[in-house]
């Protein structure tokens, strides 16, 4: 080792002597001891500098460390660091450290220095040194260490002025982790939360884990890791108070061998607690309860599928910032609630206001809905409760008329007359007449549709008999979210042999009359004889009456009113009547089934009725090219008789799907020609009777189309006393470019009955269909419908799509 302390030695007196002055390089130091340092420490010292981290987890958390900068000192003019380190060493192993010389006095600075006093440190061979000003010396150092210990010495320098030293220290790799000794985070509300961030550094030589131990309200993240050499993290500090008090932890930093060195900081936090008033945007008369104490956010009326938006104010009196959150009164039996708010979550700053959107969409109709929604702040602060109110209107869908009289026409003629329908509130409403305008002698186009709000639209009604007789057909128009509306469609019609009696609207009129007094299901010249005996008298209005032999003279009977849905419900195709049926068909509904070609299915028979105590003609109307027929088209039945009819069903093309609703009419023979008719108000009208058929003429290796469809259904029945009954509508839309067909499931409630039971939706089209129910008890209960959708009950299984059984769910409530 001194051979070659003495070979570098006798090196450098050759570049430097005691008369020379030393000359700077590029870098600021000489260009011998530069080469030797670079070539020296490469590879020696290990930064984090060129490290990548391994996930970005690693990368947000973790960052190089900036270098430490080394203390420098000014003594005498010179500036000359304070010490020299050497770390990262290995046995027998030289490391060269250069010392950094500057006069920054502005006169020459002669400077003599002893080398170190142990053998493990040493330099060049002392020599004087003289500095020009502003020029920097650089005195290499060499380290070589023959034991793993720390090592320590110094180097003298002396001037005129006196002498100074600079340490020199060899360490062994140690860990060493430092962080600041406090932390103050930000004032927080009780409930909320405040964060703050500060640096764990690895200031020593080897990897570190190290564990944060801390207590409650305080969290830190992340609680453990590793550290390279270098290497800082930054430590989260979150802050959630409970109490409204002045909070300070210790939290301890465990690291090294056996985690047994750590290192504390202080966190320091102040809770509070924060205040929210709440009050109602642009308030109305109506905001408040009947004691005026209670807050009230009335929405008034809105139409249904229509929303409503009003507007709550939340002001933060306090200094901290104010966390909240919105709950609206959860309903455990509907799914789906009338009041919403979007706004579930929020922070009002402090001395800030926030406003917040209510919102109102009813889809329950004639019904007021009332809820409440509940602001709670975080922490200690009260609960508001407010109180939301609004009430849910239909559309008010009308007819320009409510009776259409075609008068008479001629066999193979036609007649149109125009009629308005219009729609008086402001939402959109949805329409379709209950009539197969394909199929009967009356027609409506269009048949449905759509009403915009204050908005009214024309249809055309056509008249087109195929028999002369007397027609008269009560149509039902069906509106989504209304009770339906009914239009009386009557005409006659000649033919060169048969004049039948003309109907008029004044017929209609003494028909129902008739009908209240049990008159009706006697022919019209039973009527006339009975009259001329005096067993029956007109009233006032002309209409036939019995003759009353009580003393008291009590009015006579007169035409009920009947609630529309009652009377769309009870029209005697079912159980349910009004009044008995002079004619009735059974069945009402035939399904055919699966019908493919080229086999023929059998007819099905049919039994029609006659419940009067005269002659009737029925007389079926039958379109051209209509794969359902009904054979013979016409017949007579005596007074009291049925007869027995066959419906037929050919399908015209293979895998099509067919539904229809034939339509007849049944009238008394003695009408068939006007001069049978002695009285005018013996005239009755033609009853109306529908058959609805259906089939498909599927084969069984193909699958049917796959319908595609929205419902708008209910999910909750208005209450209503026990044993009235309950209704709503439903909406069914076609979005496919395919016909679609729908029928009730047969594993369907019971207590639920719909109308129409099954049917046909053209693409584009929708069908409206209502829904009864007569709820028993005081309870709540559930009733499943399932709908069927193109001849298929397996497509439940293979669509994933809207599913093709749909609920409702049925109140059952007691007055």
């Amino acid at each position: 080792m001194f051979s070659d302390i003495r070979d570098y030695t006798m090196n450098s007196a050759s570049c430097l002597s005691a008369s020379t002055m030393v000359v700077p390089t590029i870098n600021g130091s000489s260009a011998a001891m530069s080469a030797r340092s670079s070539s020296n420490a490469s590879g020696r010292i290990r930064t984090c500098s060129g490290q990548q981290p391994s996930t970005t987890k690693e990368a947000q958390m973790c960052f190089p460390k900036k270098q430490d900068k080394v203390k420098r000192r000014v003594i005498w003019g010179i500036e000359v660091v304070e010490e020299l380190h050497w770390k990262g060493w290995e046995l027998g192993k030289e490391m060269t450290k250069n010392l950094a010389l500057k006069n920054l006095s502005l006169k020459i600075q002669k400077i003599k220095y002893r080398p170190p006093k142990t053998k493990f440190f040493f330099t060049v061979i002392p020599q004087p040194i003289l500095l020009s000003p502003g020029i920097t010396f650089t005195l290499p150092i060499f380290f070589r260490p023959l034991e793993e210990k720390e090592y320590k010495d110094q180097l003298w320098f002396e001037k005129a002025e006196g002498m100074f030293c600079v340490d020199l220290r060899a360490l062994l790799p140690c860990h060493k982790l430092i962080c600041p000794p406090s932390l103050q985070l930000p004032m927080c509300a009780v409930g909320d939360t405040a964060e703050a961030w500060f640096c764990l550094d690895n200031v020593g030589d080897l990897s570190t884990f190290f564990t944060w131990e801390f207590s409650s309200p305080f969290q830190m993240l992340p609680t453990t890791g590793l550290l390279e050499p270098g290497q800082a993290c930054r430590i989260k500090v979150t802050f959630q108070p409970l109490m409204a008090v002045i909070h300070e932890v210790q939290a301890t930093c465990w690291y090294g061998d056996s985690t047994k060195q750590k290192n504390s900081i202080q966190l320091q936090a102040v809770a509070k607690c924060a205040q929210l008033l709440v009050n109602i945007k642009q308030k109305r008369p109506e905001d408040q309860d009947a004691e005026g104490c209670q807050k009230v956010l009335y929405f008034g009326s809105v139409a249904v599928g229509c929303t409503a938006e009003r507007q709550i104010k939340l002001y933060n009196p306090s200094v901290v910032s104010a966390p909240f959150r919105i709950e609206v009164g959860p309903d455990s039996l509907v799914k789906d609630q009338a009041f919403s708010c979007r706004t579930a979550h929020g922070i009002v700053p402090p001395g800030e206001r926030k406003c917040v959107s209510v919102f109102f969409h009813p889809e329950t109709l004639d019904v007021r809905t009332m809820d409440y929604v509940a602001i709670t702040p975080s922490g200690c602060a009260s609960q508001t409760l407010l109180k939301v109110v609004g009430f849910c209107r239909g559309p008010a869908v009308s007819l320009q008329h409510d009776c259409i009289n075609f008068s008479w026409i001629t066999l193979g003629a036609h007649a149109e007359k125009p009629l308005w329908i219009e729609n008086r509130e402001d939402c959109t409403a949805y329409f379709q007449f209950a009539i197969d305008c394909q199929e009967s002698v009356f027609s409506i186009r269009p048949a449905f549709g759509t009403l915009a709000g204050k908005a009214r639209m024309t249809l055309h009604c056509t008249f087109q008999p195929t028999h002369p007789i007397i027609y008269f057909r009560k149509v039902a128009c069906l509106i989504h979210h209304q009770d339906p509306v009914f239009l009386d469609l009557l005409g006659t019609c000649h033919s060169d042999n048969a004049k039948p009696a003309i109907l008029r609207p004044q017929h209609l009129t003494w028909y129902r009359t008739h009908l209240a007094r049990g008159l009706t299901l006697y022919p019209p010249d039973i009527l006339g004889a009975m009259l001329k005996e005096k067993k029956l008298k007109q009233d006032k209005n002309g209409a036939l009456m019995i003759p009353s032999e009580d003393l008291e003279d009590k009015p006579p009977q007169r035409y009920p009113t009947i609630p529309p849905m009652t009377e769309f419900f009870c029209d005697g195709t079912s159980d349910m009547a009004i009044f008995p049926p002079p004619v009735s068909i059974e069945p009402v509904e035939v399904d055919f089934g699966a019908c493919p070609r080229p086999e023929i299915p059998n007819p099905v028979p049919l039994c029609l009725m006659n419940h009067t105590k005269g002659k009737i003609t029925v007389v079926w109307t039958h379109r051209p090219g209509c794969p359902f027929w009904v054979s013979p088209v016409t017949c007579d039945v005596p007074p009291l008789k049925s007869t027995a009819l066959r419906l037929h069903f050919l399908p015209p093309h293979p895998n099509g799907l067919y539904e229809v609703e034939l339509e007849a009419f049944a009238v008394y023979k003695v009408l068939q020609n006007y001069s049978n008719i002695e009285e005018n108000c013996t005239v009755c009208p033609s009853w109306c009777l529908t058959l609805r058929a259906r089939g498909h003429s599927y084969y069984p290796a193909f699958e049917h189309h796959i319908p595609q469809y929205s419902l708008d259904a209910p999910k909750l029945f208005p209450a209503v006393s026990s044993g009235e009954p309950s209704y709503r509508s439903l909406l069914l839309l076609n979005k496919g470019p395919m016909l679609m067909t729908f029928n009730l499931a047969p594993k369907s409630s019971s207590d639920i009955i719909l109308r129409p039971s099954s049917g046909l939706v053209a693409p584009g089209a929708h069908q409206i269909l209502l829904i009864c129910t007569y709820p028993k008890g005081n309870s709540w209960k559930q009733h499943l419908f399932y709908l069927q959708f193109n001849f298929c009950p397996q497509y439940i299984k293979k669509l994933s799509m809207p599913r093709l059984e749909e609920s409702l769910l049925v109140p059952t409530m007691g007055s």
